[in-house]
């Protein structure tokens, strides 16, 4: 079972959600993690700050800070979370969580969200520079739980491949529930092989190399599965087309709560960027997602 030992956990929601926080919790007791509850409060732009008398904003910063400590106090005692630590800093959101991150080595990030554009962009910017998984939990109703891995079996992301599978398969581990496995896949020049005047590829040639081509990345996805020695049922889907169109389409119709995913990386560059398919789902899709970085990513946020 895939385990953490040193949990940050933030709600950036504006709203209370108990039900996310016990979530938290019990996974740092079974984890038997140290949990870590961050509050941020934003400083003001630089046109406030040339605007705005210094003290009266200050005074303001300074009670925001105190009400947040306050809550957060509450929720920890509330939930009985009486050996959790929780620190209120203040700042740019995404940089003093991953600066967090780098100063106490956490292992993993959950965030909380009211799903509006200042929640999303805040947890963009973590997605693309935070060196750790990033747990993006959604409110569920659903009395199943139903996880999905999305993987690409390609030799370069095995590493990456088998800590997905690991993390899915550790979520059904403790909480129970279903374990569903996709990889979308596509014929490169189809669409030109069919449509181009220059190209004379008949139908039946393409439709034979669509056929090998989908045994080939069926036998692929099997391959990895069972390289990895995990001892679950998994339900495998492997759907031809854009993977981000797969991953959604796949996710309504079976009725995931829970979606874990690589962050795709450009090689080569120093701190990884994190591709568009992650940060497309977290608009696209209702479900919770846990983004899991590449082999290697090197944050470019720098530590205070």
């Amino acid at each position: 079972m895939y385990r953490f030992s040193n949990i940050l956990f933030v709600p950036l929601a504006k709203r209370d959600n108990p039900a996310a926080v016990r979530r938290v919790a019990d996974l740092a007791d079974k984890n038997d993690a140290r949990l870590t509850v961050l509050g941020v409060v934003a400083e003001p732009s630089r046109l406030q700050r040339l605007l705005d008398q210094p003290l009266i904003d200050q005074a303001v910063r300074d009670a925001e800070q105190h009400a947040l400590t306050e809550r957060l106090e509450t929720c920890c005692t509330e939930l009985g979370l009486h050996r959790t630590e929780h620190v209120v800093r203040s700042g740019n959101s995404p940089l003093v969580i991953v600066r967090e991150v780098l100063k106490a080595g956490h292992d993993l990030v959950v965030v909380t969200s009211d799903e509006d554009r200042e929640d999303h962009a805040t947890i963009k910017r973590v997605l693309r520079k935070c060196p750790c998984p990033v747990w993006v939990i959604r409110p569920t109703r659903a009395k199943v739980q139903r996880v999905l891995a999305a993987v690409n079996p390609i030799p370069e992301e095995e590493e990456l491949n088998h800590q997905i599978l690991e993390l899915a398969s550790s979520m059904t581990e403790l909480y129970g529930g279903e374990l569903h496995v996709v990889h979308a896949w596509e014929l490169q020049g189809e669409t030109t092989m069919r449509n181009s005047a220059f190209i004379h590829t008949s139908p039946g040639d393409i439709d034979r190399m669509l056929a090998d081509a989908q045994h080939r990345h069926r036998e692929a996805l099997e391959e990895l599965i069972a390289k990895t020695g995990i001892e679950a049922e998994w339900n495998v889907h492997l759907m031809k087309g854009r993977a981000a169109d797969a991953i959604v389409e796949l996710a309504a119709r079976k009725r995931i709560n829970a979606l874990v995913m690589g962050t795709v990386a450009r090689t080569g560059v120093v701190g990884l960027l994190v591709g568009n398919t992650a940060e497309q789902l977290l608009d696209d899709v209702r479900c919770s997602l846990l983004a899991v970085k590449p082999p290697g990513f090197v944050s470019p946020v720098t530590p205070e």
